[in-house]
């Protein structure tokens, strides 16, 4: 008959504290993660989004074929209207740059939900929230709010830079999380922009050492035939949703 062996009476109390998950931490309001602050290291955080990768590639990488497979698709559609109507291949100068204007804008209206979706991956990822590959596809309907945010970053940067190039800088870097606030938290162009920038600015040249060392991987990556792409891109995802998480919180996933 098997016993049960006797507890040693020298071990030290055990607790299955450090095994359970910590309780999720409600997201605080805008003007609170504003005024509380945050803080974080370049490496911390790179090592907390690396164990995130994990459960992200497929959707991340399905995501992106998904997504150029159904651009290049629309785009096709759209040349062959636009060549019918005499817009794209035209002798006129007018026509011409008619139609590669409706061309931009139609892969300008694909492209910011997309990337969109793609950020709230690594978002959701880092407040241990279910994602797929759905979730990359799920943000169209704030297309418009999406693609007036997108517009308007463009300029802002654009013309920041032709102001000696340090003002776009800076812009390009503290808009970085607006896109997200506009569907995480469903603020408009303007107040998704100025969060941003405001929660950025207070630790802009880490974000910004985030930013390079994350591209300088990105370019590594790239070089052997992109196959190291499987594992930065969803680096670099995961990265920015544990800047998100950090600074902003994350809401409960709806139903």
């Amino acid at each position: 008959m098997n016993s049960i062996p006797a507890a040693n009476p020298f071990a030290p109390p055990r607790s299955d504290l450090l095994h359970r998950p910590a309780p999720a931490q409600p997201a605080p309001s805008i003007e609170e993660a504003l005024a509380r602050g945050y803080d974080f290291s370049i490496g911390g955080l790179l090592g907390e989004a690396w164990g995130n990768t994990r459960g992200i590639k497929w959707p991340i990488i399905a995501g992106f074929l998904a997504f150029y497979a159904v651009l290049f698709a629309a785009a096709f559609v759209l040349a062959f209207i636009l060549a019918g109507a005499g817009l794209i291949g035209h002798d006129s100068l007018l026509a011409g740059v008619a139609g590669q204007l409706l061309l931009s804008l139609l892969i300008g209206v694909l492209t910011y939900p997309f990337f969109a979706g793609i950020l709230m991956i690594g978002i959701r990822r880092a407040a241990q929230q279910p994602v797929g590959v759905g979730l990359v596809f799920g943000y169209f309907g704030h297309t418009l709010a999406l693609a007036i945010t997108g517009m308007l970053v463009t300029v802002l940067v654009y013309l920041g830079t032709l102001l000696l190039i340090l003002p776009g800088i800076y812009l390009g870097v503290a808009y970085l999380l607006a896109m997200a606030l506009v569907v995480e938290r469903g603020l408009s162009p303007w107040q998704a922009m100025e969060a941003s920038r405001q929660a950025i600015s207070q630790h802009w040249f880490k974000v910004f050492g985030l930013l390079l060392l994350l591209g300088a991987i990105l370019l590594v990556s790239a070089l052997p035939l992109g196959i190291g792409l499987i594992w930065s891109l969803p680096l670099s995802v995961a990265a920015l949703g544990v800047l998100y998480r950090e600074i902003f919180g994350v809401l409960p996933a709806a139903d």
